[in-house]
């Protein structure tokens, strides 16, 4: 029997500790780290805290207006005179007198007036040209059974003889027709005006002949 030295034998004893030990123990696996899930933490933010955001505003750059003399900070400003006269404006038309004359009798109550009446009519029942007025109203009742009937007109130079003429020569047969029946028209008849006012006539048959003629000398002046 072989005697074996100590040092070879404390060799062999440190290698089976040492296999041992590898043997025993396992591989350690690594610890995974835990991962806590963290709530998510949303800070509320309050409506005061809120930064309020202004509309850019891009201001102009002002500009300065030049610095006046002395002499011309103490002188006023003139007004700048415009480039066009405005154009005087036209005078509004004189109101035919003649117009004036009717429209104020016709104010009244009167009879259905005929409106077809021309020249030619004018002539073949007054025996009046036309060509000697320079303006007429004319007016003749529509039913053959009233007498009212009115002429106003504005003459022509030199001519008012000849129209006069011609109403009194209309009165005069006026009178031998009404004269047959209707005693109260033939009285509207014989009560007729005839006036004249420079070269304004008037011929009228009517109730309100003493008004007519009033109205005729206020308007015809």
């Amino acid at each position: 029997m072989k005697k074996i030295s100590l040092p070879a034998l404390a060799l062999t004893g440190a290698m089976v500790l040492t296999l041992a030990a590898c043997g025993s123990k396992e591989p350690q696996a690594t610890p995974t780290p835990e991962v806590t899930n963290t709530p998510e933490v949303v800070e509320s933010v309050m409506p005061s805290e809120t930064p309020e955001v202004s509309p850019e505003v891009s201001e102009s750059p002002e500009v300065s207006a030049p610095e006046e003399s002395g002499d011309a900070q103490d002188k006023p400003a003139e007004t700048q005179k415009p480039s066009e006269e405005p154009a005087p404006s036209e005078a509004p038309a004189a109101e035919s007198k003649v117009q004036a004359v009717w429209d104020a009798i016709a104010t009244r109550e009167l009879p259905f007036f005929d409106d077809s009446l021309d020249d030619q009519v004018l002539a073949d029942f007054y025996g009046v040209d036309a060509a000697d007025l320079v303006e007429y109203v004319w007016k003749m009742p529509f039913m053959n059974t009233q007498a009212t009937e009115f002429f106003i007109a504005q003459v022509q130079p030199g001519k008012l003889d000849t129209v006069k003429a011609a109403l009194e020569a209309r009165q005069v047969l006026l009178e031998e027709q009404w004269s047959q029946y209707l005693p109260d028209q033939l009285e509207l008849v014989k009560n007729y005006k005839l006036v004249t006012n420079g070269d304004y006539i008037m011929f009228a048959v009517t109730e309100y002949a003493d008004e007519v003629v009033e109205e005729f000398n206020t308007y015809t002046k």
